[in-house]
């Protein structure tokens, strides 16, 4: 529970201050308790020196500061509040960056995301120590590790601006600058609750490797959280299907239901695609509808089972298509022979994909909220 004393003397911004802390934390289901402070005595004996001010616990104070000010200071004392409960259960979009146009390109996605659903993003830079030879010595450059942190931080701080009247709108950008080797740290963070993961690609060849690709591979399996993989240039469309390749729909229900919920949040049609070899019946469709009309009854959608002869090059005109905003898939651990789908159409997927990419690991433990 956390205890907030409001200081101020009944101004619209003192109201404006509390009306917009409420609502934040009411999101993030953060427990907390809020007094409005008016008397100036009571300014004096708690060593408030301007108002509106923001007291938390006891303890720390923060003011709302005047003359174009008001809304950085508010956003700025929210975000301090909210980062002492851990941002509570408000959505966690992780953004790795090496500041290069892919991962500006994804963080441009993630902020879109973000913003709908309500969360905040965590803009993440994964620093491998490199060393130097002095005097025959191997050491770690340290001024190379803190000219990489100065710059995540400057670039948080851009991005973190003053939003005017949107400023609760916006979603909050925290940076986390970790040492140590990319794929392991970001797996770690993964497994935050309520966490994704939004990161870009270079393409298909041997560009691919360049800033992300041997990353992304190593995600596409591992991740605990959604993952999303954004390709060069793909932006957030504002209309168009959210079609998720569905293996089994007994086994998908989970990550179905999942990707069902990001379309509606953005007014895509949802389509369930299932690819087979065979006269093979197995995918139940009336099964797949019923459990979308019981979740989402207002959801456009469709269900489709396709013959081929080649899934992959099927997967790769999903992922090419100009008709899908985001194109999802799970991965299986399973054998080749057992499933039309396993980890190699994913990782094909996301060499080959020209859309953005929403892939569902069997380590992905969603909770969906309706």
């Amino acid at each position: 529970m956390i205890d907030i004393k409001i200081y101020g003397t009944g101004t619209p911004g003192q109201q404006l201050a509390k009306a917009k802390l409420v609502s934040v934390l009411q999101k993030a289901h953060i427990d907390f308790n809020v007094t409005e402070v008016n008397d100036i005595s009571d300014f004096i004996n708690d060593k408030v020196v301007s108002v509106p001010a923001i007291r938390v616990n006891n303890e720390d104070i923060y003011e709302i500061k005047p003359n174009g000010q008001y809304t950085q200071s508010l956003r700025d004392t929210i975000q301090s509040i909210l980062r002492m409960e851990s941002y509570g259960d408000l959505p966690q979009f992780i953004v790795p960056t090496d500041f290069s146009e892919p991962s500006m390109n994804a963080y441009n996605f993630a902020n879109r995301l973000a913003k709908q659903m309500g969360g905040i993003i965590k803009l993440t830079h994964v620093y491998y120590p490199t060393s130097v030879d002095v005097n025959q010595y191997t050491i770690l450059d340290n001024e190379v590790e803190s000219i990489h942190k100065d710059r995540l931080d400057a670039y948080s701080k851009s991005l973190n601006q003053d939003w005017l009247g949107n400023f609760v709108i916006e979603p909050f950008i925290e940076s986390e600058f970790r040492v140590g080797f990319p794929k392991l740290e970001i797996i770690e963070m993964s497994k935050t609750p309520e966490s994704a993961v939004v990161m870009g690609t270079t393409g298909a060849g041997d560009t691919f490797k360049k800033v992300f690709g041997s990353l992304t591979m190593d995600l596409v399996d591992e991740c605990y959280a959604p993952l999303y993989l954004i390709p060069p240039h793909a932006t957030l469309s504002d209309n168009g299907n959210l079609t998720y390749l569905s293996d089994n729909i007994k086994n998908d229900s989970q990550h179905v239901l999942y990707a069902a919920h990001i379309a509606m949040l953005f007014g895509y049609h949802f389509k369930v695609l299932h690819y087979t070899k065979n006269d093979d019946t197995s995918f139940n469709v009336s099964d797949c509808k019923a459990l979308l009309d019981n979740y989402f009854p207002n959801l456009t959608h469709s269900v489709e089972v396709q013959k081929t002869e080649n899934v992959f090059e099927e997967i790769e005109k999903e992922a090419s298509s100009p008709e899908n905003a985001i194109l999802a898939m799970s991965t299986k651990h399973r054998n080749i022979f057992q499933s039309i789908f396993h980890k190699s159409a994913s990782e094909f997927a996301a060499m080959k994909a020209k859309v953005p990419l929403l892939i569902l690991s069997d380590r992905v433990k969603t909770k969906l909220k309706v």
